[in-house]
């Protein structure tokens, strides 16, 4: 069924969304990207609405390998509830090359180059990033420790409930716990995940623009291009964002054209 309400992470996503979807969904801000999923279900179970979410994919996973619409992040009975982008965030999306250049009238080549020279600059920055979002996969809220044995049901109870029988699930539960946290965190896994995301992201990594874009943080590329923006006219980084956004709004049939992924998108909210 096709959705009718589109939660998503901030305004920026609704200033461009609400002209890409012509209110069909009708994008509406849910917080962040945690209680995206939780506000949707709720519209959906007491308010009997066809809700769903769009969030960023950030370091919380890796990239997919299908592109072509936004990965389902979460299901609602049989049904997608939620999707996230594909690549990194919304800004990934703005600073295409091909958008860039039919917004500005820029070369192609030349955007794709001072992508490629601030992935360069921000390489080992994104691979200490890549490596604490690595990490933080295994802490709390993305892995919890719960208070009840899984799978019990909310009214019900253990089969053994004397002291000896509770304290060692207890003991047990925090422990297993503990080390999940302590494996994570150790240093020599750091270490090996910086080492791991420092050689992936190398200069063939670099040369190819689709990779950039899809493992590189939007914002972060777009900080790294404000020396080259500024040979452009453009006053810093984020003066460049609102532009791109602006040509967005204007054009929303043809970013469609230039993003298939926007526009699998919204097959996907309509289906």
């Amino acid at each position: 069924m096709p959705l009718t309400k589109l939660f998503v992470e901030g305004a920026l996503e609704i200033q461009l969304l609400t002209p890409i979807l012509q209110g069909s969904p009708v994008p509406q801000q849910g917080g962040s990207k945690y209680t995206l999923r939780p506000r949707a279900g709720t519209d959906r179970r007491e308010n009997n609405v066809a809700a769903g979410y769009l969030r960023d994919r950030d370091f919380d996973f890796d990239p997919p390998t299908d592109i072509s619409r936004p990965t389902v992040d979460s299901m609602y009975g049989s049904v997608a509830l939620g999707w996230r982008w594909c690549r990194h965030e919304i800004e990934n999306y703005l600073i295409d090359p091909a958008l860039v250049s039919e917004a500005t009238t820029w070369p192609v080549s030349d955007v794709e180059d001072a992508l490629r020279k601030a992935a360069a600059k921000i390489r080992n920055y994104e691979a200490a990033r890549w490596t604490i979002g690595i990490v933080r996969r295994t802490l709390p809220p993305h892995y919890e420790l719960r208070t009840r044995p899984e799978p019990l049901n909310e009214i019900d109870l253990p089969f053994a409930l004397d002291a000896t029988a509770v304290n060692t699930w207890a003991t047990d539960c925090i422990e297993h716990h503990r080390r999940a946290i302590l494996t994570a965190t150790d240093a020599g896994f750091v270490q090996a995940s910086l080492g791991d995301y420092g050689a992936r992201f190398d200069d063939a990594f670099i040369a190819d623009v689709a990779k950039v874009l899809l493992w590189f943080s939007g914002k972060d590329l777009l900080a790294g291009m404000a020396d080259w923006l500024s040979t452009k006219g453009v006053v810093n980084p984020g003066a460049f964002r609102a532009m791109l956004r602006d040509w967005i709004i204007a054009n929303p049939v043809r970013t469609l054209e230039l993003l298939p992924e926007w526009n699998g998108m919204t097959e996907a909210v309509r289906a």
